[in-house]
């Protein structure tokens, strides 16, 4: 037989037609996903509240008063308990579940109690918490992500607003978080929405 003249031509001839092939396919792949991508529902953002409205409201976590843990710093993470906090101020009873059923007239009233510290420290067993805060005029956005900047501290969080509340003309806001640290530390404080 005769040898082809052909001979080690084959190759790069079939390599080009593979690459075409491969970068056409790569196309209508892109353009297939770009067309279902498009078609989702963008995530909702919450925009930023109107300039001057503050949030006044207090922290819940899953949390219990103990005896004072000699040695142990603040923040620091007990085994098998939770992160120990030194100060208590007697609102450790309250929990994520108190929450379903809060009004604004009840969380004006828990802003306004006084109680009395219970213990020598407490246990955060938790570091997703909740922010419960009364909206001080404005009109109050829609459920969705946000920020919250806290008082004293230079940086917002990522939060989401899960609830809103309006009873007699004011408005209760229940945020859940999960950013931990420092925050774990703050119980009534005021806060500002960012989007």
């Amino acid at each position: 037989m005769k040898p082809s003249i052909h001979k080690g031509r084959e190759t790069p001839f079939l390599l080009a037609a593979a690459a075409a092939l491969f970068l056409a396919a790569c196309c209508y792949l892109g353009a297939a996903l770009y067309g279902v991508l498009a078609a989702l529902p963008e995530a909702r953002t919450l925009p930023a509240a109107a300039a001057g409205d503050t949030l006044h409201g207090l922290a819940v976590r899953q949390e219990s008063a103990v005896e004072a843990v000699p040695g142990a710093r603040d923040g620091e993470r007990i085994t098998g308990e939770g992160v120990y906090f030194s100060a208590c101020d007697g609102r450790e009873s309250l929990s994520p579940p108190d929450l379903d059923g809060l009004t604004p007239a009840g969380l004006a009233a828990l802003l306004e109690a006084a109680p009395e510290p219970s213990g020598g420290g407490r246990i955060v067993k938790s570091t997703v918490w909740y922010y419960a805060a009364l909206l001080d005029g404005g009109d109050a956005p829609e459920p969705g992500r946000c920020r919250l900047r806290f008082e004293g501290f230079s940086r917002a969080v990522p939060a989401r607003l899960i609830a809103v509340r309006e009873e007699d003309g004011r408005q209760l806001l229940l945020f859940r978080l999960t950013e931990g640290g420092n925050y774990l530390k703050i119980r009534i404080i005021n806060a500002e929405i960012e989007s």
